[in-house]
């Protein structure tokens, strides 16, 4: 447990420096795909991100839960203590395609609650920082969530993730939900998605059948910034689960 906001900043500029050395990896470009999946992929730029990011992490002798390297006993070390959670690329299609939407998510955990999570927007050279206690910041400066209030004026972040049920019942409920927004917009990247959350550019996030490290850093820089967020994650769906990320407690009620 940490028992200190000197600490939390300690671990802070910790995972700061980690999304950066896997940044500069990533800027790079030059990547070939090392496995297909039906709905995804894997490069060596994921793989060699990671291996930076660890490289940087392992010496805070803090269990790592990775997406390129997830452990059988995941949801029992994020339920017994501090946890780093760490997505190397979110938004590798898009990575691979040249759009300009991805970034590196590093987040550290405390017994399913956040502690602090780090996004760096390495295509944009914007990186968000942030936990409850320590407010959140882009490049050093504050940001702030937009504090809207309603649906009909807000503007909605979501994806379609394959790991969801689109049978006709949830999908009608599933559109029902977003037809209450002023606008939609899909990204391709929930960390990112959530990172322009808490800075104000969108009003609300919300995915089901997401994995969690996806949004294990981006939850913890919108509640620093004032944001309202919610997570459902539980063994039997682990590692996926269903994330919410509101501007306010009123445009949390109104979205339900």
């Amino acid at each position: 447990m940490i028992k200190s906001i000197e600490e939390k900043l300690n671990w802070l500029s910790f995972a700061e420096d980690a999304a950066k050395s896997a940044g500069i990896a990533l800027s790079a470009r030059g990547f070939s795909i090392v496995k297909e999946l039906p709905h995804d992929i894997k490069s060596e730029a994921d793989l060699n991100a990671n291996h930076r990011i660890i490289g940087v992490l392992e010496s805070s002798g803090i269990p790592i839960l990775s997406e390129e390297d997830l452990s059988e006993e995941a949801m029992t070390l994020l339920k017994s203590g501090l946890v780093w959670v760490v997505d190397p690329l979110d938004g590798t299609i898009n990575y691979t395609k040249g759009i300009p939407l991805c970034c590196v998510s590093i987040a550290l955990w405390d017994r399913m609650e956040p502690v602090l999570g780090v996004v760096y927007d390495f295509e944009r050279g914007q990186l968000y920082s942030g936990g409850p206690d320590l407010g959140a910041k882009c490049n050093g400066e504050p940001i702030r969530v937009s504090g809207e209030t309603k649906p009909s004026r807000g503007v909605l972040a979501t994806g379609f993730p394959s790991g969801r049920s689109y049978e006709s019942e949830e999908l009608r409920a599933f559109v029902d939900s977003m037809q209450k927004f002023r606008k939609v917009r899909l990204l391709g990247s929930a960390a990112l998605s959530l990172a322009w959350v808490a800075r104000g550019w969108l009003d609300a996030y919300n995915e089901s059948g997401i994995y969690f490290w996806d949004v294990a850093a981006g939850l913890a820089i919108v509640k620093a910034a004032g944001g309202e967020i919610d997570i459902g994650l539980d063994e039997a769906s682990f590692p996926r689960c269903e994330a919410s990320a509101f501007a306010s407690p009123d445009l949390l009620r109104s979205s339900k």
